[in-house]
């Protein structure tokens, strides 16, 4: 397993320089990528030149979100589907390879069956091109009520639910393990033994307030892993280590509850529980290459920090 960044994640902004700075400070291993950004760099300035911040910080892909919409109209599938092969062109350059996608709970316009049956096929779809370059599907659920309410139909929320759907789906369709989710659904960690060999893409820590019912949580109550201990991210780590996995890690909360926190301050903190989790869980640390950056006397990079940061 690595621990991964992600700004949305972590909603965070900045330039690109700026934040693979921070996520090589505070131990991180990879970042995602915004596949669509990638796409205007490349188109602009070429592969080489979009991938170079990555390059020359060593930092692993962790994950890119797909851009299909699973659940949208026929047209904008189909426009989005017809999009897909060169931006999983993309990916593989990047050699980012896992994406995400997300499963909607509910619908108003079909019934569970025929939502199944519309995901099933779409992900088919996706699976044989994701299958062209050795790419991996993961799925995620959104498990609060508040995502389900005022629908007619109910689909999709719980992980033993995602589970029937990635079980029957194409062979590079898998699932996110999502601490956040199994503390909302109550759903116990051994779940995660049961997703296929290879198909758990990516592991979600996070962490919720003591004085809420879990199922009147909303996704605003998400917060920063190690925040009230509430979700120990140590016993999804074994979970996910008895199951075999070696994928990204990534810190997940909702914004709402990152205010007051700088930028800095919320990648040192995600960074530091990680590493403590880590330890926890009995899993090795490998020692980061990186020193932090070199800067005079006014905060500016100076020699070889001074090209990176200056690389954009």
């Amino acid at each position: 397993m690595f621990r991964n960044l992600s700004t949305i994640g972590l909603p965070l902004s900045g330039r690109p320089s700026e934040l693979i700075e921070l996520a090589l400070s505070f131990g991180f291993d990879a970042m995602d990528i915004d596949i669509l950004d990638f796409q205007q760099q490349s188109d602009a300035f070429g592969v080489p030149h979009a991938r170079r911040l990555m390059v020359s910080a060593r930092l692993k892909g962790g994950t890119f979100h797909l851009p299909v919409q699973l659940d949208a109209d026929e047209a904008t599938y189909k426009e989005q589907l017809a999009a897909l092969p060169k931006r999983l062109e993309l990916a593989a350059a990047a050699d980012c390879k896992r994406a995400v996608a997300s499963i909607a709970p509910a619908s108003d316009e079909h019934s569970f069956k025929d939502f199944f049956e519309l995901h099933r096929s779409r992900l088919h779809d996706i699976g044989d091109l994701l299958a062209q370059h050795d790419l991996m599907l993961g799925l995620t659920i959104r498990p609060e009520a508040e995502a389900r309410q005022d629908k007619s139909q109910q689909f999709i929320h719980t992980f033993e639910g995602l589970l029937g759907l990635v079980m029957v789906a194409h062979e590079r369709i898998g699932a996110v393990a999502d601490a956040w989710a199994f503390h909302v659904t109550g759903e116990p960690l051994d779940l995660i033994a049961k997703v296929p060999q290879g198909k758990l893409v990516e592991v979600r820590v996070s962490d919720a307030p003591r004085d809420v019912p879990s199922a009147e949580l909303t996704h605003a109550h998400r917060l920063m892993p190690g925040d009230t201990g509430v979700i120990s991210i140590a016993a999804v780590l074994t979970a996910a280590k008895a199951a075999g996995f070696e994928g990204p890690v990534t810190p997940w909360a909702d914004r709402a509850t990152l205010v007051g926190r700088g930028r800095e301050k919320i990648v040192k903190l995600a960074g530091d529980r990680l590493e403590a989790a880590w330890k926890e869980a009995g899993l090795p640390i490998v020692p980061r290459w990186f020193t932090p950056v070199q800067r005079d006397q006014f905060g500016r990079p100076i020699g070889e920090d001074a090209a990176f940061i200056g690389a954009e």
